[in-house]
């Protein structure tokens, strides 16, 4: 736990740098976790002693920093609205999917369950997109941390819950440690989180739509949770990696987060 609070102690002032910093800052920090993630994606992908540099981690590390690039050049050059993100994340979609082809062209050593990991990288890729643009929108930045500090609330307190009362495994093969009475807990949390954070930060929801946007933040939370958990397992890995002490990787530590930012956007659009 100490590590943990070390660890958090560290990395909470970056984030909060970033978002002060607005669309440069967030961008950066986006770019960067989608680098980092995509190290780790391609570590989890590579059996023990495997050679590292191959084209696969170029493509890993590449997707998602093109699906963050694209979105702030987009962002930046005043191209993107509510109404045009559609089309854009297909495109960059798309140009995920071909960094993905041209890294198992030719390969004959290519594994049958590697969509999962390629699968992975674009999503973990086109929810980082996200980010830039909604730290732009109007209370972009008020907006952005509704989403961090509901899920630090959804987390905290599914994990309380979970350690206090949890009977009923939620997924036990993928993650054991998961209850059904966590996984409510964390949405009475988002609930009660999201509604208070909407009205210390003046952003224009009303107490309904705040409370519905705390539960459905709560589900995404786990969801992502569980997804990411489902892809250590079909790696065998306990934690995508050791960049963050006690948390693991950047993986583990944004697995419930970069849902929500999909979900703070499109609710704020």
């Amino acid at each position: 736990m100490r590590i943990r609070i070390i660890s958090a102690s560290v990395g909470i002032p970056v984030v909060l740098l970033a978002i002060w910093l607005g669309l440069p800052g967030t961008a950066v920090l986006a770019i960067a976790a989608g680098a980092t993630g995509g190290v780790e994606l391609d570590r989890m992908m590579r059996p023990a002693g495997a050679r590292v540099g191959s084209i696969r981690m170029v493509s890993l590390v590449i997707g998602p920093i093109l699906l963050a690039v694209v979105g702030l050049w987009m962002v930046n050059d005043g191209r993107i609205t509510g109404d045009h993100l559609p089309i854009t994340l297909a495109i960059i979609f798309t140009l995920a999917l071909l960094v993905r082809g041209t890294a198992t062209l030719g390969r004959a050593d290519r594994n049958a369950s590697d969509w999962v990991y390629w699968v992975y990288a674009a999503y973990f890729g086109l929810a980082l997109a996200h980010a830039p643009v909604l730290v732009d929108l109007n209370k972009g930045r008020e907006l952005i941390l509704l989403a961090i500090l509901t899920t630090f609330a959804i987390d905290s307190l599914a994990l309380f819950v979970g350690v206090s009362i949890g009977r009923r495994r939620l997924a036990s093969t993928i993650s054991p440690k998961k209850s059904w009475e966590g996984a409510i807990g964390g949405v009475v949390g988002g609930v009660v989180a999201a509604i208070a954070i909407d009205a210390a930060f003046d952003i224009p929801f009303t107490v309904l739509s705040a409370g519905i946007l705390g539960a459905v933040l709560g589900v995404t939370a786990v969801v992502g949770d569980l997804y990411e958990s489902w892809v250590k397992r079909r790696a065998g890995v306990k934690d995508s990696g050791v960049l963050i002490p006690g948390h693991g990787g950047i993986l583990d530590r944004l697995d419930s987060v970069i849902p929500n930012l999909v979900i703070v956007y499109w609710t704020a659009v």
